[in-house]
């Protein structure tokens, strides 16, 4: 199967879990972002970005979902910014919650390893949020990308989810051991793709038998290799043993395993 056939899988996928995830969210995104002070983002992105600078600065969100936390980098002072998504539902609704919201923001429907070439060069920030690349087949190439659009001395940012959650079992997956949550199921170093119907509504939770989702377990050697060698210098990376995926929070009450992390990166020359 071809990138471009995972890529597709998964665009059917996000297109069909939209309509869920607008039902279960918990705040009117449309009311919410009319307001000045709309902010989706915790406090270890806000510093991260503090320490960046985002007034004036021009941002490139690639996996950006509906568009909420670019839309916040926005309000928080940032001049303009494109968000980049597989799902048309999802940048549907982004494109709604930016004019609803007053901001300066394009939003792309494209697979981001097929960015064209129109971008490079020409933002000052990169930004991955959660549950980004485990939808991303090819790491070198989607960094080299991430290289390709920023201008000289721009910034790549990086918030997600740890490498490790991948061992272990979620509910209902077979060897998941209520009494043994921290098992580990899974191999770390795992070269195939998670192939899933299990319906990707992570907001309400609800069951349904949805259509292919393809995901892939990429090794935190992976990432930083796929960082470093698409010409990014590290300028800061910290784990953290809080959940922000929605799907593991059972395990944060154990306060044993990494389960997000933070990198930043400049371009070198």
């Amino acid at each position: 199967m071809e990138i471009n056939d995972y890529a597709e899988k998964n665009r059917a996928a996000w297109n069909e879990a939209a309509p869920y995830h607008q039902e279960h969210r918990k705040i009117d995104l449309h009311a919410a972002v009319k307001a000045a002070d709309f902010n989706v983002l915790g406090e270890v992105e806000m510093q991260a970005l503090e320490k960046i600078g985002l007034r004036g600065k021009n941002i490139a969100h690639l996996c950006c979902n509906n568009g909420v936390e670019l839309i916040s980098m926005l309000k928080l002072g940032a001049a303009h910014g494109t968000g980049f998504d597989i799902s048309d539902a999802f940048i549907d609704e982004a494109r709604k919650l930016a004019e609803t919201g007053g901001v300066n923001c394009d939003f792309v429907r494209t697979n981001v390893l097929e960015i064209p070439e129109t971008y490079d060069g020409t933002f000052d920030l990169v930004a991955f949020t959660i549950g980004a690349l485990t939808w991303i087949a090819d790491l070198p190439r989607l960094f080299a990308i991430s290289r390709r659009l920023l201008n000289p001395g721009g910034h790549l940012f990086v918030y997600e989810m740890h490498p490790v959650l991948n061992l272990f079992a979620e509910p209902g997956e077979p060897g998941y051991d209520p009494n043994d949550e921290l098992k580990i199921v899974y191999p770390y170093f795992n070269d195939q793709p998670w192939v899933s119907t299990d319906g990707l509504d992570y907001i309400g939770g609800t069951a349904y038998e949805g259509k292919v989702s393809i995901g892939f377990a990429h090794s935190l050697s992976d990432i930083l290799s796929a960082v470093i060698g698409s010409g990014f210098i590290l300028t800061g990376f910290k784990e953290y043993s809080y959940d922000i995926s929605l799907a593991f929070a059972r395990l944060e009450k154990y306060q044993k395993i990494p389960m997000c992390y933070l990198l930043t990166a400049r371009a070198g020359d």
